[in-house]
């Protein structure tokens, strides 16, 4: 979804030269025609009104004539131009439209791709400049880098709608979006590391602009995604279908809007939404997934610190449509056979914290049941660029080891209180980093 919100708000960014340059011509026009109707009334009450007593009513008269016919002629001198502008702008584009729509497309493509550094190319494109709708048949986008995300990825077939009014009337919406048969590779290069050895949560999409799709579809998509330099993970999705997809709430809207159908590793999972008065209920699904799967690509606590076995997670969530929608989501999630410990690359506060939820699930050999609620606001979520940032996770922690500690507490008092602790600490850690340098 990244690679999409940012290829896509580039290629409204292009989009945007002609439609401002028409717009602002169209806009001298309309100033022109408003100033020549002000003086036809001005200069029909201005004719009612008689000289004024002692003054040459010729004389008067006789310069404010010369002002008008002044101010009349470069009016029309600037409407003129703007009208042979406006008509040369429209048939260029009527010409683009015509005979060189693919080239023009090209064109905006190209220097989408050159703003991120993305090479991007089709086989075909078909559609029309003045209604917005265009549809490309084996797009490609490719882009390496060491600092960025990295993709090569290919789409038999992709199509868009835009509601061409909103470039100039933010924010920006696609009527519909859809593609199919979607493949290739998408890697994250690892975060760098916090003072505490830790790995950052600042990982923001920063889009050039916001968009919203009102109809979002995806098919037969099969992409593996890898952090770093470690081992993919094959995901395969059969159908996504997004109503409305925000460009600003990419992950949010994936998670919390969509239904999804596909794999991960060859293992089912799905997400559906169903609406209700005033909101959502939303359930996810994954009935046996592997634990390496998803600490592979979720490399944050508690799913970074998992190693084998295999997860049972089902969630149901509900929410209310809002400016602040809050969302109360019930957990249910079953481990089997898994080991956990922290990552290599773990700093000391982060094995510390670890030690007490580690050391829990290893001596229930990896067989551990947790219920637990937990709430969350929509707007932790706001440019999120990944499953991985860090606001779902950080609260997941607290939920898990509080639901640890409630079981601990049933064997031994000690457990409980040392999984105590750990919340607390953890609490702590993460205000300390969130807080503001120098406060």
């Amino acid at each position: 979804m990244e690679a999409l919100v940012i290829l896509l708000a580039e290629f409204l960014t292009a989009l945007l030269i002609p439609a401002l340059t028409v717009a602002a011509e169209v806009a001298a026009l309309l100033a022109t025609l408003l100033f020549d109707l002000i003086v036809l009334v001005w200069f029909g009450r201005r004719r009612a009104v008689p000289a004024s007593a002692g003054t040459p009513a010729g004389a008067s008269k006789h310069s404010w004539k010369d002002t008008i016919q002044s101010w009349g002629a470069a009016a029309w001198r600037i409407r003129k131009a703007a009208l042979v502008v406006l008509g040369l702008t429209v048939g260029a584009l009527a010409l683009a439209n015509t005979v060189f729509f693919e080239p023009t497309v090209r064109l905006i493509l190209a220097m989408a791709g050159q703003r991120t550094g993305t090479e991007l190319g089709f086989k075909s494109v078909s559609g029309n400049l003045f209604t917005g709708q265009f549809a490309f048949e084996d797009l490609s986008a490719k882009r390496i880098s060491d600092t960025k995300s990295s993709f090569d990825l290919k789409v038999r077939n992709f199509s868009v709608d835009l509601d061409l009014l909103t470039l100039l009337d933010p924010p920006i919406v696609f009527k519909a979006l859809s593609a199919d048969t979607v493949t290739g590779t998408f890697r994250q290069p690892e975060r760098a590391a916090g003072r505490n050895g830790g790995a950052s949560s600042g990982e923001r999409i920063k889009a050039r602009r916001k968009f919203r799709v009102e109809t979002l579809t995806l098919r037969d998509v099969g992409i593996a995604l890898s952090r770093g330099e470690g081992m993919p993970v094959a995901v395969s999705l059969k159908s996504v279908t997004s109503a409305p997809f925000r460009s600003n709430f990419a992950v949010f809207d994936t998670l919390f809007r969509s239904n999804v159908v596909g794999q991960i590793d060859g293992h089912d999972i799905s997400i559906s939404v169903q609406r209700t008065d005033g909101g959502r209920v939303t359930q996810w699904r994954m009935p046996d997934l592997p634990a390496t799967s998803v600490s592979r690509f979720v490399t944050r606590p508690p799913i970074g610190w998992l190693r084998e076995g295999t997860l049972h997670i089902s969630v149901d969530d509900r929410w209310t449509l809002g400016e602040r929608s809050a969302i109360d989501m019930d957990w249910n999630v079953r481990m089997q056979g898994v080991r956990a410990e922290a990552g290599e690359a773990a700093g000391a506060i982060e094995r510390a914290l670890a030690m007490p939820i580690t050391g829990y699930i290893n001596s229930r050999q990896g067989n551990v049941d947790l219920l637990f609620r937990l709430v969350m606001d929509e707007r932790r979520f706001e440019n999120m660029a990944s499953l991985d940032a860090g606001a779902l996770w950080d609260v997941l922690l607290q939920s898990i080891a509080r639901s640890i500690a409630t079981s601990a507490g049933e064997e031994t008092k000690d457990v409980r209180q040392t999984l105590d602790k750990a919340v607390e600490g953890f609490k702590g850690f993460l205000d300390r980093r969130r807080k503001p340098p120098g406060e």
